[in-house]
């Protein structure tokens, strides 16, 4: 019985070793985020209900989108689509949640189901359904899990960065003003004396969006870089938006072409990541959305409480301590509120010290194949 006791300590201690070792691997965060990306499209690439909705001329198998994006099978579709984040993180580097044909669900807490309750129930880890109901520009009434971890770690105001396509960001992103590096919406990015940044900063104006709230997620990813490559930030959050409002016009070709932009900008950040000393081998990351959408050919254009679809989101993980690559099937149900509670556990902090009603970090499944 002693030898068995002996022998169980041991591999408890040898599991739970490895575990902190992993964790410790991680000197870096970064949440990327891509607003409104329905689980559909992730999971299964372009939705032909939709497509065939859109189709008012010829046949649907004549369409440019049809020819660039469809596949017989749901894997191949979102290849086609986001043949990096599939082909590359998910298949060497990390693993996803969401996909319910396979046994796994993310959900929103909140029920609200759209951008501000959901992008302050990942960074507070908290719904505060009570208090954040709308989309308004009114500041942040709780502490973000980018405050606390430059309090944490005791960073400088530009160790900590958010990079926001929506404006919405500067009031969302933090609870103290100016207490991060926050450049979000239209606004100029002049953090650094170069020539050519100076130049974006100024035709991000000249080349306006359809949008008076969000710019082009070029300029996000573009500022976001400069920032990294200047300042080396350890705490960063990019925050994507084209998904989101080409989605609300109807316009199902752009809201594909984004998805796809959007992976050719995750390939240039992992690049940068991977040839940087500072960040190679030493970063964890989340990609997650802030809603769902509908489900049909008349309610995928919107969400919002009247729309249960819409609670239906997805997470994806990239860390060096973890061994867990692929979807996840049969697994444990995860929700948005755990986002923030993950990212403080790769740097071995406990979020719960910030807000104690928080969400825990997600626990992983042993293996998702």
């Amino acid at each position: 019985m002693n030898r068995k006791l002996c022998l169980l300590t041991v591999l408890f201690l040898s599991l739970f070793l490895s575990a902190t070792i992993a964790q410790n691997k991680t000197e870096n965060v970064i949440l990327i985020t891509f607003d409104g990306a329905r689980t559909q499209e992730v999971f299964g690439g372009i939705d032909l209900d939709i497509l065939k909705s859109k189709t008012t001329r010829g046949k649907v198998e004549d369409t440019a989108l049809y020819k660039k994006y469809w596949a017989p099978t749901p894997e191949e579709r979102r290849m086609k689509m986001m043949p990096f984040f599939w082909g590359t993180l998910m298949k060497d580097y990390g693993s996803i949640a969401g996909n319910r044909a396979l046994g796994s669900s993310v959900m929103t807490t909140n029920k609200m189901w759209f951008s501000y309750p959901g992008y302050s129930e990942i960074l507070t880890g908290q719904a505060h359904d009570d208090v954040i109901n709308s989309n308004d520009r009114k500041r942040n009434p709780y502490t973000s899990v980018l405050e606390f971890l430059q309090r944490k770690l005791k960073l400088s105001k530009t160790q900590v960065a958010l990079f926001g396509s929506w404006d919405v960001f500067n009031w969302i992103g933090e609870h103290q003003e100016g207490a991060i590096t926050i450049n979000a919406g239209h606004e100029p990015y002049d953090l650094i004396n170069d020539s050519e940044i100076r130049a974006f900063s100024k035709l991000q104006n000249e080349k306006l969006s359809p949008w008076d709230s969000v710019r082009f997620d070029y300029f996000t990813v573009k500022f976001a870089l400069a920032h990294m490559k200047k300042y080396q930030p350890r705490v960063v959050h990019i925050a994507l938006g084209e998904t989101d409002d080409w989605a609300h016009g109807g316009e199902y070709a752009h809201v594909l072409n984004s998805f796809s932009i959007n992976d050719q900008q995750i390939k240039q950040i992992w690049e940068f990541l991977q040839n940087s000393p500072k960040y190679k081998n030493k970063t964890s990351i989340i990609f997650t959305t802030d809603h769902g959408r509908g489900n049909t050919i008349t309610d995928w254009t919107g969400h919002g409480e009247k729309i249960p679809e819409a609670q239906n989101i997805w997470m994806a993980f990239v860390s060096p301590g973890l061994n867990l690559r692929g979807e996840w099937k049969n697994a444990e149900p995860i929700y948005q509120n755990q986002a923030a509670a993950t990212l403080c556990r790769w740097l071995n902090l406990d979020y719960s010290e910030n807000n104690a009603q928080a969400g825990k970090p997600v626990t992983f499944p042993v293996n998702s194949k």
